[in-house]
């Protein structure tokens, strides 16, 4: 079909549906909010739109909080009236449907921002002796999104930190070892939520350091912060990992955290290496007084043996981190549009990458290809589809999914076949002016199928 628009001299094709605009993968709203999942899409004819909640038909019109924006598939649902926003949580998917065939948006996971409250509990007073080390257990609630952590006192003054005294990646408080100085009764863990912009905090803890010999007040300098008493230095032990070896699985493109937390007296030092190489230097970061090491957009190479060493002047102890780097599927040749005339053979092809390999699967306007009736023209072999001798009325929109454990990649490549004399696109008798001597550009859009030869 050929659709001409009100434009003088411009025809159009009719336009298969394309899906120009979707909310997130991993959607987490705001309670308080109206609930709005986008799905625009454009086409000729204009599309129109339906949806699937956790693979089942959604019917809007059954309803009354759930509302269509005109000319468009985004929902939005509205709790005005009473309802409860955890209600709708789910996996929602947007058809998007006109004469050539129907467009997918990805599979859209619904989640509603949690704050839970921290759970009830009385602390018992922390009792340690100088010099050894400590952990102070934070135990946030399971928000989502998870909550920012942090450590302040009652007055909402932050807790020192250095290179001794250090939040983890947990958020526990470490000390690698106490002193008389950090006796106090109000350690408080404090829970930020992203959504609702509220912090919550953990009943304080009260900690009581017990020394060998009397403690002078007037005595404690950064020099002997002992007061010259005597305590018993120790060799390091880690605080954090635990063991001699643990792994770690990241994922490409994302970042890695690797953490090493000694205690020890005097203060261990943190060294980081990487066994067989080199530490990626330019993606390589130390935060927390070297006990955190950071790589960011880790890639394949970046796995391998992470080695932490601690060390002060009575010993020192390694610990091995063994790093795996996996992939969600990555593309490598995405499908794209294909316009064939009668008789013409073409391709498909959908090639992606990951850690595992990703499986794919073909779809026809949203159906898998298995289901749908047989084709003598069309032949699947794995990440391609040939195409031989099509014939006018096999048009239709393909899907490719290319999933693995770690996430999926969905992709929409309209097949339109096609027979049509050349016709030239763009305006008749166009005047273009230029300047002397300056290079100008020519245009001429055409279109036809079989694909006409250009020449001037």
């Amino acid at each position: 079909c050929v659709c001409v628009c009100v434009r003088v001299y411009t025809h159009y094709l009719c336009q298969p549906p394309t899906i120009v605009k979707q909310s997130v993968k991993d959607y987490i709203v705001d309670p308080r909010d109206n609930i709005i999942i986008e799905c625009e899409a454009k086409g000729n004819p204009v599309p129109t739109f339906s949806w699937r909640r956790n693979g089942k038909f959604f019917n809007i019109g059954k309803d009354p909080r759930v509302t269509m924006r005109k000319r468009s598939g985004t929902l939005e649902i509205g709790f005005r009236s009473g309802g409860r926003p955890e209600d709708y949580e789910g996996e929602y998917q947007c058809f998007a449907t006109n004469d050539l065939g129907v467009a997918l948006s990805n599979k859209i996971l619904l989640r509603v921002s949690k704050a839970p409250l921290w759970p009830k509990e009385v602390l018992e007073p922390v009792v340690v002796t100088e010099g050894t080390p400590l952990v102070l257990a934070c135990n946030p609630p399971p928000g989502l999104p998870p909550p920012f952590t942090f450590w302040m006192n009652s007055a909402m003054t932050p807790i020192p930190q250095d290179k001794r005294v250090s939040m983890g990646l947990n958020g526990d408080l470490y000390f690698s070892n106490v002193l008389i100085k950090d006796a106090h009764t109000d350690y408080c863990c404090n829970a930020r939520f992203l959504f609702t912009h509220t912090i919550q905090q953990k009943n304080p803890f009260t900690l009581k350091v017990l020394t060998k010999e009397p403690y002078n007040d007037t005595s404690y300098n950064a020099t002997d912060p002992y007061g010259g008493r005597k305590v018993a230095e120790s060799t390091p032990t880690f605080l954090s990992p635990s063991g001699t070896e643990s792994s770690k699985m990241v994922l490409r493109d994302e970042q890695l955290l690797l953490e090493c937390i000694a205690a020890g007296l005097p203060t261990p030092t943190i060294k980081w290496f990487k066994k067989g190489g080199d530490l990626p230097g330019r993606k390589v970061k130390f935060d927390n007084y070297n006990k955190t090491l950071k790589i960011i957009n880790v890639s394949e190479e970046d796995a391998g043996e992470y080695v932490c060493m601690a060390n002060n002047h009575l010993g020192s102890i390694r610990h091995s981190i063994f790093v795996q780097v996996k992939a969600a599927p990555y593309w490598l040749d995405k499908p794209s549009n294909l316009v064939l005339a009668p008789e013409e053979n073409g391709r498909l092809v959908c090639r992606a990458n990951g850690n595992p390999k990703p499986i794919i699967e073909w779809l026809i306007n949203g159906q898998p290809i298995e289901s749908t009736p047989h084709s003598p023209s069309r032949q699947v072999l794995g990440d391609t589809i040939l195409f031989r001798s099509v014939q006018m009325g096999s048009s239709a929109v393909y899907q490719c999914n290319a999933s693995n454990q770690h996430g999926y990649l969905l992709a929409n490549a309209f097949v339109s076949v096609l027979d049509m004399l050349p016709r030239m696109l763009g305006p008749k008798n166009q005047l273009i002016k230029v300047i002397v001597n300056n290079r100008t550009f020519l245009d001429c859009p055409f279109f036809g199928s079989p694909l006409p030869d250009l020449r001037w």
